[in-house]
Formats: structure tokens, C-alpha cells, sequence
């Protein structure tokens, strides 16, 4: 009789333990799903909602003008997903003025367009419009320097003394590093100027060819907002925008944020970008 009941008990134990395995298994298969199926985390078009932890990624962190979409065929897509934004109208992302009060809207190029002369003294307007520009800056950015904002040959191609390769621009409105300049200060000011542009593209005597790098971009940016206004002059306002961060490679689960300054320049009723850097 002790026997058998010795038996029995190991047999349940036997039966117990591979239940709890199975359970564990399960559980691991779930969570493996979920994780699988998160996307990168971009820019809200709202600068003053809160954000939750997980954010779709078909909001944008860059979305080309209406005239990169004409032109681009080899978007970024090394993002993943979260840059297949880059070919959409900024039109079609954001409203550009998140107050609903309509006095300032994007200009074909990228800058944002007054219809009045800006009210410089309105705080709340300037950080509406602020975050409005830096957002823009953001796509902008990315798209210029990160890839190209024009149809390429990728079958035309050269290397710099880096065994960089770079990519014939098939634009016909591209012939030389200026024509890309002027494309690139209608929305960023001159006043400070992008020397990076030298090197991602080359000038040749039949043309210009783009590095179009094509990088992902940090898969643990979150969102930025312009936090308040440092000083402003005639010409330029000077914000803060904290760059948020859901972690790092080190510490994954640790969100952090950087503040930096950030600028708009006025030209009448147009503004640019200033002082900016990609935070992604």
C-alpha cells in the first residue's frame, strides 16, 4: 500500500510540473507576440496631448512636401515602417496651427506662412508655431539628409574616397549643389547653414549624385515639445524642446528626456527653421 501511494504521488507531481511548464510556455509565446507586433514610436501631430507609452507609427516624424513626393522614388525604408511616412503631404499629417485659429499654415516648401505679420509678443502663439516648424524641421531634416528628396538612377553610380557610393539625381531641375541649397533654405535658414550638404551629395560634370544613406532612426525616440521660449530678438525666437526617449540600448526600459534650443527665423510673414538639431 505505501507503495502505491508513493506511486500516485509522483505520478501527480510528474503532471503538475509539465502543467506549469506548458503555462510558462504559453505565456512566453504571448508575450513574444505582443512584442512583435509594437511599432517604433514617432511624432504626435498634436504637440499638446499626452502621450501613452505606445504610439502608432503612422503618425509622422517625417513627411516629405508635396513636391518630394512628386519627385522621390527611393524613399527611406530602412526605418522599417515608422519612415514610410517620409512620401505623405504634411498637409495630409498635421494641421499646422495645433490652436485651431488658423494664423498660420505650411507653405509648399516646409516654413510656415502668416497671414498676417506674426504676432511676436502672443507666447502662446510663438510655442504653436514653434512646434508646428520644429516638426517640420524634423521631416525635412530626415529627408534631405538621411535620404533624398529626388528620383535617382541607382544604376548611375560613383564612390567618394570612403568607398561611400553615391547616386545619380535624375531631376531636371537638379544640376549643380546650389539648385539642392535652394531647395533646402526655403526651409531652413541661411543664417545657420548646413555644411553636411557637401557631403551627401557630389557635383560631376553630368550631374549631381546623392549619398542617400537611407539610416534607421533611433527606435526608442519618442516625441518632442517646445517647452517654453528662452529670448527672442527682431528676427529669431528662441525655444526649448525636450526630446523624449522611452530608453536605451543599455537600459531599454528606462525613459529619459534632453532639452536643447531650438529657433525660427522671421522674414516677414514667412518663418524658417533656425537653430535645430534631429533628435532622432
Amino acid at each position: 500500500m505505501k507503495k502505491f501511494i508513493m506511486a500516485l504521488l509522483t505520478v501527480t507531481l510528474i503532471v503538475s510540473s509539465f502543467g506549469c511548464e506548458k503555462k510558462q510556455t504559453d505565456n512566453s509565446s504571448n508575450n513574444s507576440e505582443i512584442t512583435e507586433s509594437s511599432e517604433t514610436p514617432t511624432i504626435q501631430p498634436d504637440p499638446y496631448s499626452v502621450k501613452t507609452s505606445s504610439v502608432s507609427s503612422s503618425t509622422a516624424t517625417k513627411k516629405s512636401t508635396e513636391k518630394s513626393t512628386e519627385k522621390t522614388t527611393s524613399t527611406v525604408t530602412t526605418a522599417t515602417e515608422s519612415t514610410e511616412t517620409s512620401t505623405e503631404k504634411i498637409e495630409d499629417v498635421t494641421e499646422a496651427d495645433p490652436l485651431g485659429a488658423g494664423a498660420f499654415s505650411y507653405d509648399k516648401d516646409g516654413a510656415l506662412q502668416f497671414t498676417e505679420e506674426p504676432e511676436t509678443d502672443n507666447e502662446q502663439l510663438m510655442m504653436s508655431a514653434g512646434q508646428a516648424l520644429f516638426e517640420s524641421a524634423c521631416r525635412y531634416q530626415w529627408i534631405y539628409t538621411v535620404g533624398c528628396p529626388y528620383e535617382i538612377d541607382t544604376e548611375s553610380v560613383v564612390e567618394n574616397g570612403f568607398g561611400w557610393k553615391y547616386y545619380k539625381i535624375t531631376d531636371e531641375n537638379i544640376h549643380s549643389i546650389a539648385d539642392i541649397e535652394n531647395d533646402y533654405y526655403a526651409v531652413f535658414s541661411e543664417r545657420y547653414p548646413n555644411e553636411d550638404l557637401k557631403m551627401l551629395y557630389l557635383e560631376f560634370e553630368d550631374g549631381v549624385y546623392a549619398l542617400n544613406g537611407q539610416r534607421e532612426m533611433n527606435p526608442y525616440y519618442s516625441v518632442s515639445k517646445i517647452v517654453d521660449i528662452q529670448s527672442q530678438t527682431d528676427d529669431e525666437i528662441f525655444f526649448t524642446v525636450e526630446n523624449y526617449y522611452e530608453g536605451t540600448d543599455t537600459s531599454p526600459d528606462e525613459p529619459y528626456s534632453e532639452k536643447e534650443t531650438f529657433s525660427m527665423v522671421i522674414a516677414g510673414n514667412k518663418i524658417r527653421v533656425g537653430q535645430f538639431r534631429l533628435p532622432y
